[in-house]
């Protein structure tokens, strides 16, 4: 019995080593590519197709990053401007508008009541006005200039900021 398992040991050793040799130090497409018999084998088949996959995985990264790196670039740019933004709020209007020197960047109706009619829709929005299909009560209006000084702004109403959360204490 003793022999017998130690033969079977063996022979196992033995297909084992000759499976690990048959290809030698070379790589699956050497391997491939040194016979024409064996481009129609599963293995090659199955190299070929994750070789496709990875060129063209490759291919479409280096396109999003290339778009990424130009976004990142205008946005950098785009930061490095002074920019000054004042919100303008507006009391029964159909029109929300910008002083002259700024560029309308957010129209929003802030108050409205069943009684006036209700929410207004929308109608035109532009670089120097935001229009309704009807008076609203309230319209807060985003206003941003370019440049280290901006023209004077009219209307704006002065928001603080919040207030900065609580320090946590510290636990002993």
């Amino acid at each position: 019995m003793r022999i017998a398992s130690f033969l079977a040991a063996a022979a196992l050793a033995l297909l084992a080593t000759a499976c690990a040799n048959r290809t030698g130090d070379m790589t699956i497409a050497d391997w491939c590519a040194a016979d024409s018999s064996r481009a129609n084998s599963d293995i090659c088949k199955q190299h070929a197709d994750t070789e496709n996959v990875r060129t063209s995985l490759g291919d479409r990264i280096a396109g999003v990053l290339g778009v990424a790196n130009r976004a990142q670039s205008t946005a950098d740019q785009a930061m490095a401007r002074n920019m000054a933004c004042v919100t303008r709020t507006l009391n029964r209007t159909r029109t929300g508008t910008c002083d002259p020197g700024y560029t309308l960047t957010g129209c929003t109706q802030t108050r409205y009541g069943a009684s006036a009619g209700g929410m207004a829709i929308l109608r035109s929005v532009n670089d120097t006005e935001c229009r309704f299909n009807s008076q609203v009560l309230e319209v807060q209006v985003r206003c941003c200039a370019m440049g280290p000084n901006p023209p004077p702004a009219t209307m704006v109403r002065d928001t603080p900021p919040p207030p900065a959360p609580p320090q946590p204490r510290p636990i002993s």
